[in-house]
């Protein structure tokens, strides 16, 4: 028998994606939850975290959300378990590197970096699925690079100044080397495993 069509929903992709619209229009949300040093170190350590929800313009929100929607997919269709570790685990590094490396940064909110991190295994997982997707996966990692690149050189695809904020690089470069960190961990784990894998330990 079949897995349900509800079983095969990108389910840490949607709630994730839900949590961001709730913090952009449900008043109040977006002060709880955001990145807000000076009460972090008064111990509201979960803005660490939950910083990553909140969204400063509507373009802001669908920038990020529309990466994060189409990366999380395609991760998740292939291991859930994967999804869920990527989008938890860059979270926390990305808001201590924030906390760590940017003290100058009083207030931080945003999903680029998770949404990095999420487009970063998914184009090194296509390219080691080979065929067709693999020239995708190779893709998505150059301009995945291009980015980045051009982020430390100053230059950017979308000037938020004119929205009040800036992009904070960091959080980029943190998101970009944990989802490439991500994808060796697994790559070498499934190297110790010998013999082909089932259907329920790629969904794992």
């Amino acid at each position: 028998m079949g897995a349900s069509p509800l079983s095969q929903a990108p389910w840490w992709t949607l709630g994730f994606l839900s949590i961001t619209l709730i913090a952009f229009w449900m008043p109040g949300v977006a002060a709880l939850l955001v990145y807000d040093r000076a009460a972090i170190l008064h111990g509201e350590a979960w803005r660490i975290v939950t910083g990553h929800a909140v969204h400063f313009s509507t373009a802001h929100l669908l920038a990020n959300a529309s990466v994060v929607a189409a990366a999380g997919w395609w991760v998740e269709s292939r291991t859930r378990q994967d999804l869920a570790g990527l989008i938890a685990g860059a979270a926390v590094v990305i808001g201590i590197a924030l906390l760590v490396g940017e003290p100058g940064v009083h207030e931080f909110g945003g999903a680029s970096g998770i949404a990095l991190a999420l487009t970063v295994f998914a184009g090194l997982r296509g390219f080691d699925e080979g065929g067709r997707i693999r020239h995708v996966g190779a893709a998505v990692i150059t301009l995945v690079g291009a980015k980045l690149v051009a982020e430390f050189a100053g230059w950017h695809v979308h000037d938020w100044r004119s929205d009040g904020f800036v992009t904070i690089t960091l959080s980029h470069a943190v998101g970009v080397m944990f989802g490439g960190a991500w994808y060796l961990g697994r790559a070498w784990q499934r190297a110790r495993i010998p013999g082909p894998q089932t259907p329920r330990e790629i969904r794992a």
